[in-house]
Parts: C-alpha cells; structure tokens; sequence
C-alpha cells in the first residue's frame, strides 16, 4: 500500500512538473502582460552593457542590450508613446554591445523625442548610447564622461616560470598568439593593438561630437577618460541640464507637447524565481534537443580576445 501512495505522489509531482513547464513555455512565447496605457515611455538601463549576460538562460537575470533595443522598439511602434526617457545607471560596457545600443536610441530620437536621465552614472558606453539622445539631464551629483577605451591582457608567464610550468605553443599565422599570456607582448604587437585602440577611440570622439553639436576639436578636451559630475558635465557641453528625474519628464512633455504626461514603464524584465526557473527550463530544454538533433557543433581554430571596453 505504502508503495502504492509512493507511486501516486511521485506521478502527482510529475504532472505538476510537466504542466509548469508547458506554461512557462506558453508564457515565453506570449510575453507576460501588455504595457499599461501612457504617453512617456520610460526604460531604465542599468549595469554593465553586454550583449550576452553571463550565466546559463535558465538563470539568467541580467538584462542584455538586445533587450534594451525590444523595449525601445515597442515604444517607438507604440502610438500612444509620444517620447521616451531613459533612465540611466551604467558604467558603459562592451564595445559592440554600446555601439549596437547608441544607434537604436538615435534611430528612435529622430522619430520620438528620447529625453536621458542620469540618476546616478552614465558613463563610457552608457554615455555613448545616450549621446544621440534630444536632452541629456543629470543629477548634480551623478557621474558622466570616461570617454576612452581600454584593452585588458592578462599574462601570467612570469608566475608559470616561477612554479616550472612551460606551455608549447604551434601556430600557423605571425599574430595567432597574439595577447598570449604565456610570453611577453613584443613591440610591434603592441603598437598594432595600440592602434585598434586608438581608432575605436577616435570613432567615440566623433560620435559624441557628431551627436553632442561639438567639433572634434572640442571633444577631445574632455574625452580624456576624465569622470565629470553633473554638474561639470554640464559646463563641459556633456549634458543639457542639471536636474532630477521630475525635470526630465517636464523636457519631454515640452518636446512632444504633452498636456497630460502620464509615464509608463517599458523596462524589460528578467522574471525571478521556481516559476521562472521552470519556463526557462522549458526554453534550455527545446532549443538543447533542437541543437542535438539539428546539428554538432565543432568549434576550432578559436581566438580568445582580451577585454575590450568602452
């Protein structure tokens, strides 16, 4: 009898399971809720900008870029939005990830006034991608600027000869090794990824001062990688006004003259917990069958590049 109970609360479990799981599926495809009505759409943008967050799908709780841009989409087709803020604490991060970020809100800018608020920082790739931006408004006391870019190479071959480890690389192509931790950079390496660097840098000064009304000339003053508050930022042509979150939404409903502005939240959601855990499941245990029987996937011949942020 015992056994039997064993067997019923076992297959009892098994169904809660399998029902969770097809609604967590079904809930993926749908989304979850539509966004409530208003006419300013605000999207936080928090953390560091990446394309792929870390960590495996069904525990990811980050938001990536890609999501930013959804978010932005949705606001620019929706026609009840008349203009958008963005509300920013981010100290930039990868250089694509910002780069791919900054073109969507100028796309967006050009149809739909796009007001950024600096709450706390915006700085590096998060100044980029506000850059193209109608209005930027900032805390007094909040950080922007870190205009630059920066290559991280780690090398431990002095730790490996002091513990008597020795790695033997064979390689087909001059610069295959090239960021190698195993050996030391060699001058010309050195200068070849110097000038990547460099033009990426370049690329971000023009950005800034194609979007901000400054001549290059004037840009490279402050894009140093010198931090600004608020209000410093404002002095240096960085941002519009120094103001809170309240000023922010009074610029916008200037701009897209709003009588009545009424701010809704359009910031994408990483949903938490067992339930979300169960749907995600879902989604990592289709799309892993879909790649088991779709393809096999060889990965050679792979490069590891050093960090490179904004």
């Amino acid at each position: 009898m015992k056994k039997i109970y064993i067997i019923i609360g076992i297959f009892f479990i098994l169904i809660v399971l399998l029902l969770l799981i097809v609604i967590g599926t079904v809930i993926l495809l749908l989304g979850i809720g539509e966004n409530p009505a208003g006419n300013i759409a605000r999207i936080d943008i928090d953390g560091v900008l990446t394309l792929q967050p870390e960590g495996t799908y069904p525990f990811r709780e980050e938001i990536s870029v890609e999501d930013y841009i959804e978010a932005l989409d949705k606001a620019e087709m929706d026609p009840n939005i008349k203009a958008i803020i963005l509300r920013v604490n981010s100290p930039g991060g990868e250089v694509i990830a910002s780069e791919k970020l900054a073109r969507k809100i100028k796309e967006v800018s050009e149809k739909k006034p796009v007001v950024a608020y600096v709450e706390t920082i915006a700085t590096s790739g998060a100044y980029m991608a506000i850059a193209p931006a109608n209005c930027i408004v900032a805390e007094k006391h909040s950080i922007v600027g870190s205009i630059g870019v920066r290559m991280d190479v780690i090398q431990y071959y002095e730790l490996m000869r002091k513990l008597g480890i020795n790695v033997t690389v064979i390689k087909a192509g001059k610069y295959k090794d090239i960021c190698s931790p195993y050996r030391p950079m060699t001058p010309e390496e050195k200068k070849y990824l110097e000038h990547m660097i460099n033009e990426t840098y370049i690329d971000f000064v023009r950005w800034v001062a194609e979007n901000r009304n400054m001549t290059v000339e004037e840009t490279l003053k402050v894009a140093n990688g010198k931090i600004y508050s608020g209000y410093d930022a404002k002095k240096a042509g960085l941002v519009d006004y120094v103001g809170t979150e309240e000023d922010a939404v009074k610029i916008a409903q200037k701009l897209a003259n709003i009588s009545h502005p009424m701010v809704v939240d359009y910031t994408p959601h990483i949903y938490t917990g067992f339930f979300n855990l169960m749907s995600s499941l879902a989604y990592s245990l289709g799309y892993g069958i879909g790649k088991g029987f779709g393809e096999i996937w060889i990965e050679t011949h792979t490069f590891y590049p050093p960090s490179v942020t904004y």
